[in-house]
C-alpha cells in the first residue's frame, strides 16, 4: 500500500497541472480548406540534417559528456531527504536497490531473477531471499478476466534467509559500492557479519561471512535437507527442499571445510561454529533437466559488480555492447552463473551463446531468463537508427513523402502560420518542468516546420527569436521553479518539491527526470540546428553547457564524471529506463511512458548530432536499438507475444510496468485513452522505428478503434496521430476533415501533426 499514497499524490498533481495548462493556453486555431491569405514560399526545403557515418571516436560511445563542476547558476542545496550514509560521490536514485535507502529500508530489491530484502523479523533476521514462478502470479481485480487489468508476484515470501546467531541481538545494514548494475549489502554487528554483492542477473545469492555463526532460515519451512557430494574438496553442497516442494541448492566454501551445518528447527539450518572468510551461495534449482550440473559447475564463483562497455562500427549502423561482471572465487567452469533476459538472448554473440546452460527461471515481469556460465553478456544490435533525423520519412517503399505536395504544404502552412502566433509564454512558462518542456518543444517543432518543410525563412526567424527567448528563461534559471544542484545525492532538481515531494511529478525526488528533460533537449537540438542555418550561429555554444547538464543528470555515461551518477534512468540490463526516484515502492521501480523514455534518447541523439558530440549520438542510437528490442518484447504486445502472461496480452500495452508487477492503468486515471496514449506521445520520426507497424495495427483494430470515437480531448489527437504509423491516409483524413481544437494535446501542434503524417506518406 505504500506506493498507493504516491500514486494518489502524483495523480492529483497531474490533474492540477492539466487544469493549469488548459486554462492558461490560448485555444488552437484549426485550419480549413479556405485559401490562405499568405502566399506560399516559392521554394521549400524538405531535407533535414541526418546522422552520417563519421570517424567514430575510436568506436567508444561511453566517453563522458563533461567532468567539470555543474554551472554556477545552479544554486548548491542539500536535499531534504538524507541517505542512510553520507558519501562524497554521486548516489544512485532510480536503481533496483533504492528501497534499501529509504524509510525503514526493509522493502525488496528486485535483483532479477531473485528479490531480496533486509529482514528484521524475529528469528529470521538477515538477508531474505525470494523467487516466484509464473504459476504464482496473482491476476486481478477479477482473476478470471481476460485480459486481466494487472498481475503481480506475491511479496514477502521468505523462501530462505541468510542470517546469523548474533543478528538476534541487534544488527545494522549498510549499502555500499552503489553502481548502476550492482550494490554491496552489509548486514552485521560492528565489523562482524555478512556482505552480499547484489548484481543484476546473478545466478546465485552470495554472502561472504566473517566473525558470525551463519543460520539459514526459511519461513516456508524445510521439508528435507540433504547433504550431497561435495562439488569439490572445499565446497560443500546441500539440497534444501522446502514445504512448498521448491528445491534450493546451497554451496558452502569455507577454509579447510571447517563450517558444518545441522538442522536446528523445522525452519532453521545452522552452522555449528562462527564463520571465518566463508562464502555461502544460494540458488533455486530450475526445473529444466541439466540445471543442477550447470549450478555445480559455477559454484564458488560469483559476480561482484557490473559495468557497461560498447563499440560502434565505423558506418554507425551496428553496435555491440557488453555487460561485464567482475568476479571473485573459482569454479569448475571458470565462470559464475548469470541470467540474461529475452531481449539480450535474442542478440547474444556466438561466443557467449556457447556458454548457455539449461537453466531457466521465471522473472517477476520480464518472462523467462536464461542462464549462462559467463562473466559478461555481449549483444550485437544490427539496426541502429543512424539515418533517422529531424523529419519523418515514408513508412514503406511504395509510399512517397507528401512534403512537396502543394495541397499538403498549403494546409501545413496555414496551421504553422497561425500556431506560431500563439502565446508561447503562456504555454511554456509554467510551474512544472514537465509541462513547460512540452510547451517549449511544441513551438520548436513548429519552428522546424517553418524552416525545413515550408522554407519560410522570415517566419522561421521570427519564431526562432521567440523560441530563444523562452528557452533563455530556463537556461538562465529564471523559471517559476528554478533548478538547483543537489549536493546530497548529486543531481539537478527542481525547487518545487522541497516542501512537497510530489510537486511537479516528484522531480525534486528524481522522479521522471528523463521525461521532463527530454522535451528541452529535443527542442534545443531543433533551435541549434535552425539557428546555425538562419540565425547568428551562436546559440549552440551559448546553451551547450545547460543542455549537457540535463543529459549528465539523467544519462551520465562515465564514472569519470563525479558530479552525477552513471546512467541514472536507463537500465542497461532491463533495456529501458526507470522513472520512479526516491519513493518507497513494495513492487520496486516503475515506468509509465515508454514513448517519453525513447523521446529522451531521440533528443539526445539529435543534440549529439548538432553539437558535434559523436559519442553521444552513437550512444543514443545504441540505447534506441536496445529499447526497440526490449519494448517490442515486454511493452508492445502483439498477438503472438510469448513473453508476457497470456491473460495480459490482449491489453496490448502494460500501462505501468513495475519490477514486480504490471498494471494496465496510469497514475492519473484508468481511461483507456490514458493508458494506451501514454505510450504514444510525442509522435516523432523515431516513433515508427520504435513501434512495430503490425503491433500498432493490432492495437488500433483491437483496442483503440473501440473507444476513440468517444474521446473528446487531446488524447484523441494523440491516438489518431499514432494511427499514421500503419495507415497515414486515415490519419491525414482525420486531421484535415472536421478537426476540433480540443483534440490537440497541450504539447501537440497541428502543423507538426500534418508534417509527420505527410512525411510518412499520408495524403
Amino acid at each position: 500500500m505504500l506506493q498507493r499514497a504516491v500514486h494518489l499524490s502524483l495523480f492529483l498533481s497531474a490533474l492540477l497541472l492539466f487544469i493549469f495548462v488548459a486554462t492558461h493556453s490560448r485555444p488552437l486555431i484549426i485550419v480549413s480548406d479556405r485559401p490562405t491569405k499568405y502566399k506560399l514560399p516559392a521554394t521549400k526545403t524538405t531535407t533535414s540534417i541526418q546522422s552520417k557515418p563519421t570517424a567514430m571516436f575510436n568506436g567508444n560511445p561511453f566517453v563522458p559528456i563533461a567532468t567539470s563542476d555543474p554551472m554556477s547558476q545552479f544554486e548548491r542545496r542539500e536535499h531534504p531527504l538524507k541517505p542512510p550514509v553520507a558519501r562524497d560521490g554521486p548516489q544512485q536514485t532510480n536503481k533496483f536497490y533504492a528501497n534499501m535507502l529509504l524509510g525503514d529500508r526493509d522493502l525488496p530489491a528486485y535483483v532479477y531473477p531473485y528479490s531480496v530484502w533486509w529482514s528484521k523479523t524475529d528469528n529470521f533476521q538477515g538477508l531474505a531471499i525470494s523467487h516466484t514462478r509464473a504459476s504464482q502470479l496473482v491476476y486481478g481485480p477479477d482473476p478470471d478476466q481476460n485480459p486481466s487489468q494487472f498481475y503481480f508476484n506475491p511479496v514477502g515470501i521468505m523462501s530462505l534467509v541468510l542470517g546469523a546467531h548474533e543478528f538476534s541481538q541487534g544488527m545494522d545494514m549498510v549499502v555500499d559500492k552503489m553502481d548502476h548494475l550492482s550494490v554491496d549489502l552489509q548486514i552485521g554487528r560492528g565489523p562482524a557479519g555478512l556482505t552480499a554483492p547484489l548484481v543484476r542477473g546473478m545466478g546465485m545469492v552470495t554472502a561472504k561471512y566473517n566473525g558470525v555463526g551463519p543460520i539459514i532460515g526459511s519461513q516456508v519451512g524445510f521439508a528435507n535437507i540433504e547433504r550431497v557430494q561435495n562439488v569439490r574438496s572445499d565446497i560443500q553442497k546441500y539440497k534444501l527442499t522446502l514445504n512448498n516442494q521448491v528445491v534450493w541448492i546451497m554451496y558452502v566454501n569455507a577454509p579447510d571445510g571447517a563450517l558444518q551445518f545441522n538442522q536446528s528447527s523445522p525452519q532453521h539450518f545452522a552452522a555449528t561454529s562462527a564463520a571465518q572468510n566463508a562464502v555461502i551461495q544460494i540458488a533455486v534449482l530450475p526445473e529444466t533437466p541439466g540445471s543442477e550440473q550447470a549450478l555445480d559447475a559455477a559454484a564458488g564463483k560469483y559476480a561482484t559488480g557490473g559495468s557497461v562497455s560498447g563499440t560502434i562500427d565505423n558506418d554507425g549502423l551496428r553496435g555491440i555492447y557488453s555487460l561485464e561482471f567482475p568476479t571473485e572465487g573459482q569454479s569448475q567452469c571458470g565462470f559464475p552463473l548469470m541470467y540474461a533476459l529475452e531481449h539480450q538472448s535474442h542478440v547474444m554473440v556466438d561466443e557467449i551463446r556457447q556458454r548457455e546452460t539449461p537453466c531457466r527461471l521465471d522473472t517477476c515481469a520480464k518472462g523467462v531468463a536464461i542462464g549462462y556460465n559467463t562473466d559478461r553478456f555481449t549483444m550485437a544490435e544490427q539496426t541502429l537508427p543512424r539515418d533517422i533525423g529531424f523529419l519523418p520519412k515514408p513508412l514503406k517503399r511504395d509510399l512517397q513523402s507528401q512534403l512537396q505536395d502543394q495541397n499538403a504544404l498549403r494546409l501545413i502552412f496555414d496551421a504553422a502560420s497561425k500556431e506560431m502566433d500563439q502565446d508561447i509564454n503562456g504555454q511554456a512558462n509554467l510551474d512544472s518542468m514537465y509541462f513547460s518542456g512540452k510547451g517549449v518543444d511544441k513551438f520548436a517543432t513548429i519552428l522546424l516546420v517553418l524552416n525545413d518543410v515550408l522554407g519560410d525563412k522570415d517566419r522561421a526567424r521570427t519564431l526562432l527569436d521567440r523560441c530563444k527567448q523562452i528557452f533563455s528563461m530556463f537556461a538562465t534559471n529564471k523559471q517559476q521553479n528554478p533548478l538547483v544542484y543537489d549536493t546530497t545525492w548529486k543531481g539537478v532538481i527542481s525547487v518545487a518539491g522541497f516542501n512537497d515531494p510530489n510537486a511537479d511529478f516528484g522531480n525534486t525526488y528524481y522522479n521522471d527526470h528523463h521525461f521532463h528533460f527530454s522535451y528541452f533537449i529535443h527542442a534545443a537540438a531543433i533551435i541549434a540546428k535552425v539557428d546555425a542555418e538562419i540565425g547568428d550561429g551562436q546559440w549552440l555554444n551559448q546553451n551547450r553547457e545547460w543542455v549537457d547538464t540535463l543529459l549528465r543528470d539523467a544519462a551520465n555515461p562515465s564514472h569519470d564524471d563525479r558530479h552525477f551518477p552513471v546512467s541514472r534512468s536507463f537500465d542497461w540490463y532491463m533495456g529501458h529506463s526507470w522513472a520512479k526516484g526516491l519513493f518507497l515502492s513494495a513492487d520496486g521501480k516503475d515506468e509509465e511512458s515508454s514513448s517519453e523514455d525513447y523521446h529522451f534518447a531521440y533528443g539526445m541523439k539529435l543534440w549529439g548530432q548538432v553539437s558535434g558530440n559523436q559519442a553521444m549520438e552513437a550512444r543514443a542510437n545504441l540505447m534506441l536499438a536496445v529499447m526497440r528490442r526490449a519494448m517490442n518484447i515486454y511493452w508492445f504486445m502483439k498477438d503472438d507475444n510469448t513473453n508476457q502472461p497470456a491473460k495480459f496480452i490482449k491489453n496490448k500495452v502494460p500501462g505501468i510496468t513495475f519490477e514486480n508487477k504490471v498494471d494496465h492503468a496510469t497514475y492519473f486515471g484508468i481511461n483507456p485513452e490514458f493508458i494506451i496514449g501514454i505510450h504514444m506521445l510525442p509522435t516523432t520520426p523515431i516513433s515508427s522505428y520504435m513501434r512495430d507497424e503490425e503491433f500498432v495495427r493490432q492495437e488500433w483494430d483491437q483496442r483503440v478503434s473501440t473507444f476513440v470515437d468517444g474521446v473528446d480531448s487531446g488524447w484523441k489527437g494523440i491516438l489518431q496521430l499514432d494511427r499514421a504509423l500503419f495507415d497515414p491516409n486515415a490519419s491525414w483524413k482525420f486531421f484535415t476533415q472536421g478537426m476540433q481544437p480540443q483534440w490537440l494535446d497541450p504539447g501537440m501542434s497541428l502543423a507538426w501533426s500534418l508534417t509527420m503524417i505527410a512525411g510518412m506518406g499520408g495524403k
